[in-house]
């Protein structure tokens, strides 16, 4: 499973899975991270953009966990 996929996949309950699949896909595009080892600080500045963007569907607490859930290992990775 690649990190977009990964990412589309924490963050569909919250947004539905064709949301959660094309911010996914841009926010990995637009931060240059897609597979293969992923550069920490670029890991670390889409992890902020993914909270960031959260905040106002689920808020605060809940937007840094999830954010955090979207770096965790994954299956196949």
């Amino acid at each position: 499973m690649t990190l977009p996929e990964h990412i589309a996949r924490v963050l569909s309950p919250h947004l539905g899975a064709a949301t959660a699949d094309a911010v996914a896909h841009h926010l990995c595009a637009k931060h240059e991270v897609g597979e293969g080892p992923v550069d920490p600080e670029k890991a670390r500045a889409l992890q902020e953009t993914i909270r960031r963007g959260l905040v106002a569907f689920v808020g605060a607490e809940r937007a840094a966990e999830l954010a955090r859930l979207c770096f965790e290992p994954r299956a196949g990775a």
